[in-house]
């Protein structure tokens, strides 16, 4: 194996190597981020309960609704 052909290897070899760190870093930011979405979804669950969520009836709030988009 001439010096070349070592030096194009381990090129090609460390080329591999960041992708796969990179594919695996993404993968993990992906998941955290979907982990806390999952989290807050479960906050607005329990605030939302039947029971929990405490408004005022005389409250205007939430009685008109924008449909035009």
């Amino acid at each position: 194996m001439e010096v070349n052909e070592i030096a194009a290897s381990a090129s090609l070899a460390n080329d591999s190597s960041i992708k796969t760190s990179h594919a695996i870093k993404s993968t993990e930011m992906a998941n955290d981020e979907i982990e806390k979405k999952g989290e807050q979804v479960m906050q607005l669950l329990e605030v939302t309960a039947p029971g929990k969520l405490r408004t005022d009836p005389l409250s205007p709030l939430g009685s008109v609704l924008d449909v035009t988009a």
